[in-house]
């Protein structure tokens, strides 16, 4: 008979030997110690946030993981976990694992998390109550660009270096973790786990120097894919740019950005070949509390974005929420005007998530409906860095 529980310290290896074994077998050779330092280098309490399905024999024929994270969202905290190691044994498949899985630890969550991410396919994870969302501009730029937008200008002092050197680590470690709280989203990141966080699925980080002062770094995932940056000072980003391609004879670039960056999203615009909206790879999400989800990605929008003065009621899969906003300042409270919007759980993350909405069904929402709702405060700017994915 099946057992389904959390993981045992002892269990830790065949955890890591399952993972493998799945992945590589289903894709390409996988080492899961190599891809997400963060979690499976950590050590044995991490088989805290694995749920396992084990045999009579005592093996393990399935395994769900959920990775804790705390998000900071302009001043709002969010409890998220991120669901990841999503794994089947060949021989163990459509016995119902997965889902037993994954339902137990919706469970146990609700209550604890404001929404759950995990990365999949969309039918699939559809039917556990997971929508599509997430945001990003995905911006091409190469050194044809650089040589007509920019001409000579390059700045020579800019230089960049391992962010993590051994001479380097204890300052650049603590430039990491300073740059990635001054960010108006980001998920926790700490001094003991940063660095390993920076290397998930092989990403690269650099320091970023201009004048031989250490102001800022890119991260990288393969020579010709920046995901994400930051800097202690304003800088011209094209410059940057042209820097890097120069520095490690790039010929093109793809650079992904937050929506709500507008200063990057205003340089990169006036240089790039081209840019598309996308989400972040496959994500997918699952809101838990919408008020709070709801107040901490509005305010996200009005500081960065803007919004326009409204209000907005609705029941949101029985949860009843009352937003209101003078444009500037977001509040959102668990209650509900007696003409509120009824959704379903499918509708309400539709209607929050998804930056199709307004050009496909509008959610399945009535028109009568959908026109009394403020237009340009959904599909809300959610967006998760390479890094922090699990």
């Amino acid at each position: 008979m099946t057992e389904y529980r959390k993981a045992e310290p002892k269990e830790w290896e065949d955890c890591i030997e399952l993972a493998n074994y799945v992945f590589s077998t289903n894709h390409r050779p996988h080492d899961f110690e190599e891809i997400l330092p963060k979690v499976y280098q950590a050590g044995e309490q991490m088989t805290a946030i694995h749920r396992v399905a084990v045999d009579e024999r005592g093996k393990l024929r399935a395994m769900v993981a959920v990775l804790p994270q705390e998000l900071g969202v302009c001043g709002h905290k969010l409890q998220a976990g991120y669901v990841g190691t999503v794994c089947v044994h060949p021989k163990a498949r459509g016995e119902g694992h997965m889902k037993r899985l994954l339902g137990d630890w919706q469970k146990e969550l609700k209550g604890k998390c404001d929404l759950l991410v995990l990365d999949g396919q969309r039918q699939r994870y559809g039917y556990f109550g997971f929508t599509p969302g997430s945001m990003r501009l995905v911006f091409e730029v190469s050194k044809t660009n650089i040589r007509h937008a920019l001409g000579n200008t390059i700045e020579e002092e800019i230089t960049f270096e391992p962010l993590f050197s051994e001479e380097n680590k204890e300052q650049g470690t603590a430039l990491a973790v300073q740059l990635n709280e001054a960010k108006p989203f980001h998920v926790v990141r700490t001094k003991e786990n940063v660095e390993d966080v920076m290397k998930t699925f092989g990403e690269e980080a650099f320091g970023v120097r201009k004048n031989g002062e250490l102001i800022g770094y890119i991260l990288l995932a393969g020579p010709g894919n920046l995901v994400e940056s930051a800097f202690t000072v304003p800088i011209d980003q094209r410059m940057v740019i042209a820097s890097y391609l120069k520095w490690r004879d790039v010929q093109e670039l793809e650079i992904s950005v937050p929506v709500y960056e507008k200063e990057t999203i205003r340089a990169l615009s006036s240089l790039a070949e081209d840019c598309h909206l996308s989400r972040c790879g496959s994500a997918m999400f699952q809101i838990l509390d919408y008020a709070k989800v709801l107040e901490a990605y509005l305010t996200l929008k009005a500081q960065t974005m803007g919004i326009a003065p409204g209000t907005f009621s609705a029941v949101m899969d029985g949860q009843p929420i009352l937003a209101q906003s003078d444009g500037v300042h977001v509040t959102v409270k668990k209650e509900a005007l007696p003409d509120a919007v009824v959704l379903s759980g499918s509708q309400a993350q539709e209607l929050l998530l998804s930056y199709t909405a307004a050009l496909g069904d509008h959610a399945g929402i009535h028109k009568e409906v959908w026109n009394r709702i403020p237009k340009d405060w959904f599909p809300l700017p959610l967006f998760w860095y390479m890094a922090d994915e699990f």
